[in-house]
């Protein structure tokens, strides 16, 4: 096994990557992330090209040398080569629109390009309704939303959000606040309908949530980047900011930064910006964008500490793209389906089978050990045969069948997936229990990933080691 100290220690040099900014937007003037991606590139030294879909083309897709050319790049016969594995791509939101937009990003992707983000995620962003879809299947709360496709789904969809008014109309795709729509009796809830569909419009209903203002959070890799409150027009309902909404910086408290990291998971995306709002007391998650703007007045915060701190940092782009030169971070971990059961390693003990139990919620794992010995503020233990001293983090007290079980806490360093995790918080337990190694939610939200119950091993190999009551294939 490796030494893990030595792991964590090492020095992660830092890729020269090249930038790719995916659009369809042929204007001279970039508009505003465009620019501030070009700006931060520069300032960094490295390579930043804008590619216009309706232009471009891939002519080569070198698969054993690991490149990739792009012929017209930018609509005046410039070409590149770049290298798949340093390149990352921001999609945006236009690119979406047509097959042709489709296709290139579909091309990047495959020849493994960094997409951010790829087609999965960004067309979970851009239809409404998969969006909600994908909350709902995780347990975020919005508001009821209904898709209304004939006129004889109407009522039964306002029914079903409720059965009262005003309500809002939403076309499945659409930003900036255009194809919002809200309205006040069933009269002009059928006409406004009635006249969207003559434009081919595919539309949802939704509940009516008097809200003064609601936040924007930008998401990067399960890391908060940036957050803005957005207070709406007096003669608006919609609070976008181009539609004159005013903006300030936002600290989330921890619900909220609960709340905004799990939509933000559920969506897929590598980087989404997800708008919430707080109704009597409650966050209701609003929408998401897979190709959020970042002209607002932020408040920032640091995505390369843990925990996370505000940063007075004004740049956050350029924080982002220092952030994607590690290419660790570029391992993009959301949403990876785990088994059950996985082998995962302990530093000084080695690989073990553990149960990923997503239904553990003490604060917590739990590993089964042959001796404990507390003293003072000393915890020492010992498992097959490997000694171990560790400092008391605290006391957990599990009800299990029952009674209470006390179990001393200390901290671990835990390999997963290629990736360490270090100051994990386990309870030693001398009882027979039903796994050797019970993985708590809290850890399944560090490993990010989701527990797919009929399956095991999925992202490790089987490992011997575990406790004989665990079943086996």
């Amino acid at each position: 096994m490796e030494n893990f100290k030595s792991f964590i220690a090492e020095e992660v040099i830092p890729d020269k990557i090249t930038v790719l900014i995916l659009t369809n937007s042929k204007a001279k003037k970039p508009e505003i992330v465009t620019g501030m991606l070009l700006k931060a590139c520069a300032d960094l030294g490295l390579p930043c090209y804008t590619v216009v879909t309706t232009e471009a083309w891939v002519s080569d897709n070198d698969i054993e040398k690991g490149t990739v050319a792009i012929k017209n790049y930018d609509g005046e016969e410039k070409d590149i080569v770049v290298e798949t594995a340093t390149t990352v791509v921001f999609v945006r939101a236009g690119v979406l629109q047509d097959e042709i937009g489709l296709a290139l990003l579909g091309t990047l992707q495959n020849a493994g390009c960094m997409m951010i983000n790829d087609r999965d995620g960004m067309a979970t962003c851009d239809n409404k309704m998969s969006a909600y879809t994908a909350f709902e299947r995780n347990n975020i709360n919005t508001p009821r939303t209904s898709l209304v496709n004939n006129e004889k789904s109407i009522i039964d969809a306002h029914e079903r959000i409720g059965g009262k008014f005003p309500v809002i109309i939403k076309t499945l795709t659409g930003t900036q606040g255009i194809g919002v729509s809200k309205v006040d009796s069933m009269q002009s809830m059928m006409s406004v309908i009635q006249s969207l569909w003559k434009f081919n419009a595919p539309l949802i209903i939704q509940e009516f949530l008097k809200i003064e203002f609601d936040v924007r959070t930008i998401v990067l890799n399960g890391r908060i980047v940036a957050s803005t409150k957005r207070i709406k027009p007096e003669k608006d309902f919609r609070s976008n900011r181009h539609m004159g909404a005013k903006t300030e910086p936002y600290a989330l408290s921890k619900d909220e930064k609960a709340e905004v990291l799990a939509a933000a998971r559920a969506t897929g995306a590598y980087m989404v910006g997800v708008d919430h709002a707080i109704v009597n007391n409650t966050i209701y998650v609003l929408e998401c964008n897979g190709s959020p703007g970042m002209g607002s007045n932020f408040q920032n915060y640091d995505v390369t500490t843990v925990p996370q701190e505000p940063t007075k940092e004004k740049d956050i782009v350029k924080l982002m793209v220092e952030y994607l030169q590690n290419p660790i971070h570029r391992r993009f971990a959301y949403n990876q389906e785990s088994g059950y059961h996985e082998t995962v390693e302990i530093d000084g003990y080695g690989p073990i089978r553990a149960k990923f139990d997503t239904g553990n919620g003490t604060k917590a794992s739990m590993l089964v050990v042959d001796k404990i010995e507390t003293s003072g503020k000393t915890v020492k233990w010992e498992r097959k045969g490997k000694k171990f001293t560790s400092k008391l983090q605290g006391i957990s007290k599990p009800t299990h069948i029952g009674k209470i079980t006390e179990r001393p806490i200390v901290h671990i360093s835990v390999k997963f997936n290629n990736m360490i995790y270090t100051d994990v918080p386990i309870g030693l337990q001398l009882e027979d229990a039903a796994s050797t190694f019970l993985i708590n939610r809290a850890l399944l939200k560090r490993f990010k990933v989701s527990v797919n119950p009929n399956r095991k091993f999925v992202l490790s190999d089987w490992s011997e080691k575990g406790d004989e009551t665990d079943e086996i294939d």
